[in-house]
């Protein structure tokens, strides 16, 4: 579970920092918007919808439980392409194929899925309904989080997700999902509970993801009031994967102009903390001059690896100025680590900056 987890935090953080949906006072969600199942129904659609349900519940079928096997079907792949043709009019019929408790569990999950990748917004009460629903198939629940957060970005969803982030009486694996929507939903209102999930949650992993998403919103909101929060908690913590979701927490903190967080950052490189590379990676993205400075200053170290990551950590920071310190440790690298930076390099010098 770590190992997945980390995978995950790694696919998402990299890219939380894009626009996503964010709630004010001007974006609140719109509750004026007609529920699927009041929708005007095409008879014609619905009945396509349900042969092309019968035909992937017989592959499901086949498959027994194996979900990998289903997504590597030629044949299930047209079948949910036939589906993505018929358009929004298909939605209610897919819906209710959903809620047939009937049906095969991975024929159910395909159809949320559907209605998650459609980006209506008439989906997400249903989506929610399913997450929330404690006697539905986890494998649904676990879904619909993961579609509600990463895929919809709806602000809609947050009240749902917290009340499932925080209630430990769900299953750990839908907790987590639910933490790491808050890395794509930005959202106020979540704020105060990822805090408390991080400082007081026993779970790991939870822990973590609910870390990278408070560092997500601070960002989003330019928020730099949780600094020595996180500062106290990288002080104290022990788990490695913890240790560095706070240090990406730092570095987008840091990256807010919030000269707080050189020091521990610094700190760590000073020790060799056992999260010397992610505080590299954090200080390149703060920028200071500070940062630069303890950066230069491993350009020299014996490690080969960490006079490369601190290259890549000092072009992050795209000050030329270093360009001339850059090109003399190129020199001491090996040909796949020198190729790497030849590229990011050649960007340096022909920016503005």
């Amino acid at each position: 579970m770590k190992g997945k987890v980390l995978v995950i935090v790694f696919l998402v953080v990299g890219a939380s920092l894009m626009g996503v949906t964010r709630y004010d006072e001007k974006t609140k969600p719109d509750t004026q918007i007609l529920p699927l199942e009041e929708w005007e129904r095409d008879e014609k659609v619905d009945e396509e919808v349900k042969e092309i349900a019968e035909k992937l519940e017989k592959i499901c079928e086949r498959c027994k439980g194996d979900y990998e096997a289903v997504g590597w079907s030629p044949v299930a792949a047209r079948l949910v392409g036939q589906l993505k043709d018929l358009g929004k009019s298909a939605l209610p019929a897919i819906l209710d194929v959903a809620k047939d408790t009937s049906r095969d569990v991975e024929l159910r999950r395909i159809m949320v899925s559907e209605l998650g990748f459609s980006y209506n917004p008439a989906v997400t009460v249903p989506l929610i309904k399913f997450l929330l629903d404690k006697g539905e198939e986890s494998l649904l629940r676990y879904n619909a989080a993961d579609l509600l957060g990463r895929i919809l970005k709806d602000t809609t969803a947050t009240s749902a997700l917290i009340e499932t982030m925080e209630d430990k009486g769900n299953p750990e694996n839908l907790r987590i999902k639910c933490a790491s929507s808050f890395i794509s939903i930005r959202d106020k209102r979540a704020v105060p509970h990822l805090i408390e999930i991080v400082q007081n949650e026993t779970n790991e992993d939870i822990k973590a993801m609910g870390t990278a998403a408070l560092g997500s919103n601070a960002y989003a909101f330019k928020d730099t009031s949780i600094t020595p929060l996180i500062i106290d908690l990288l002080r104290k913590e022990k788990n490695s994967m913890v240790r560095m979701m706070q240090i990406e927490c730092l570095g987008c903190l840091g990256s807010l102009g919030d000269k707080r967080v050189l020091v521990p950052l610094i700190d760590l490189l000073e020790s060799r903390d056992s999260n010397f590379r992610d505080a590299i990676k954090a200080l390149g993205n703060i920028g200071e001059p500070e940062a630069k400075k303890a950066l230069i200053g491993l350009l020299k170290d014996k490690s080969e690896s960490i006079r490369f990551n601190a290259t890549k950590a000092l072009i992050k920071i795209g000050d030329k100025s270093v360009i001339t310190e850059i090109e003399k440790v190129l020199q001491t690298l090996n040909e796949n680590h020198r190729r790497m930076i030849d590229k990011t390099l050649d960007r340096l010098k022909k920016s503005d900056k």
